[in-house]
């Protein structure tokens, strides 16, 4: 996402929360709030709680290296585009080296929240909108948020042993 993206995400989610309802119907409006409020506390460049100033700012400066680097590996990437992600990725790991490695963690945490999120709410856009998509939007977005880095390790370990079976298991 560019950062004029996330600012139009941003304040799409901002204007979507102050349209729903009170809750007093008892329609689920409170739980749909509450989503829509986990989505903008995932954007990129909003502060998280526990950390101060200076590591926040190399947190983010790690993002958006990791984010530069995604952007710039796709197929038939011409050799400008390949020396820029390169340029990237040296920088982040300069970065990752004189960081603390709870920082770098943290950053590859809210990467992967990141994109999880915009994948999530992107379903949810083409979806019916039915009750029940909410409600699997609202429960995914609880679970991303919820997550922990050892939880994302422990999936990407998940993912590489299911790989590992089917190479296996080719002939």
């Amino acid at each position: 996402m560019s950062e004029y993206d996330e600012e139009a995400a941003r304040e799409a989610l901002r204007k979507a929360a102050e349209l729903l309802p009170d809750d007093e119907a008892g329609d689920g409006a409170e739980v749909a709030q509450q989503a829509v409020r986990e989505a903008l506390q995932a954007l990129p460049g909003t502060p998280e709680p526990g950390w101060t100033l200076e590591q926040e700012k190399q947190i983010q400066a790690m993002v958006h290296e990791l984010r530069t680097v995604r952007r710039m590996d796709r197929p038939g990437a011409g050799l400008p585009r390949r020396r820029r992600q390169d340029q990237a990725r040296k920088r982040y790991v300069a970065l990752a080296m004189l960081s603390d490695p709870q920082l770098v963690d943290e950053a590859e945490l809210r990467m992967w929240k990141q994109n999880m999120t915009v994948a999530i709410l992107l379903e949810f856009a083409v979806s019916d909108m039915r009750r029940d998509d909410v409600q699997s939007a609202v429960t995914r977005l609880e679970i991303v948020h919820a997550a922990t880095y050892a939880d994302l390790t422990e999936f990407k370990q998940k993912m590489a042993d299911g790989e590992q079976d089917d190479d296996a298991g080719s002939p």
